[in-house]
């Protein structure tokens, strides 16, 4: 995507603007976490209730597609780093975790004083635009890609089955505070019981088609197509 040269190197807000762009194109409706000027037709999501002042970098309206279901109008929370070092890979998936951690504990999302609610939380770089997240992934050849029922890059394969993995072992944890007498009281804010559970995962461009999204999640079956209008 691009010269393998620091100088050449996009740095954080450019990275936003290009998944942003990337998505518009794909006719999704983009909101940012503050007012975007260089994206004035942007809009603007909230965070509520949480201790720490930390949120996703977008907030992404669109449809989700599997063979037998669909989910319309599905809110995604996008983190997004620039995916030319380890670190960034890293760095995304505690992000992520800690949104939905969060996201459990109470926060709520809110676009133009509307409540919403997140069908899932996913990371994305600046090669998700290529299909995969870490730079170094595009060294493979299609020889290398992990095969099976949807074909997937190494790192781009591992990352999301271990956000799959540690969602299991919030979610597990959290049932279990929840049925200790008064835990709320020990928390900061309540324990949100009455609402779905958000999925968790990662956001790439479908390998076989230039104009698919794919929402690699942690719901069955696990790899959704993502449509815009």
């Amino acid at each position: 995507m691009k010269k393998d040269h620091k100088s050449d190197r996009l740095n954080e807000a450019e990275v936003k603007l290009a998944i942003g762009d990337w998505l518009a194109r794909m006719k999704f409706k983009i909101f940012d976490e503050n007012p975007n000027r260089d994206r004035p037709k942007w809009g603007v999501f909230t965070v509520e209730n949480v201790g720490k002042s930390r949120k996703p970098d977008l907030v992404v309206r669109g449809k989700l597609k599997a063979a037998n279901e669909t989910i319309k109008n599905a809110y995604i929370a996008i983190e997004i780093k620039r995916g030319y070092k380890h670190h960034d890979i890293l760095d995304g998936f505690d992000d992520i975790l800690d949104y939905f951690s969060d996201y459990l504990s109470g926060a709520e999302y809110y676009i133009n004083g509307r409540y919403i609610e997140i069908a899932a939380f996913v990371f994305a770089t600046l090669f998700s635009i290529d299909g995969y997240l870490f730079k170094e992934e595009n060294k493979f050849s299609p020889y290398n890609i992990v095969k099976g029922p949807w074909d997937s890059y190494p790192m781009t394969f591992t990352i999301s089955r271990l956000l799959w993995r540690q969602k299991d072992n919030i979610v597990k944890r959290y049932r279990l505070l929840c049925g200790i007498p008064k835990i709320e009281k020990k928390l900061l804010g309540n324990l949100y019981t009455w609402r779905q559970i958000p999925e968790i995962g990662v956001i790439v461009k479908e390998l076989h088609d230039k104009k698919s999204v794919r929402l690699m999640l942690s719901k069955n079956p696990y790899h959704w197509r993502f449509l815009g209008k």
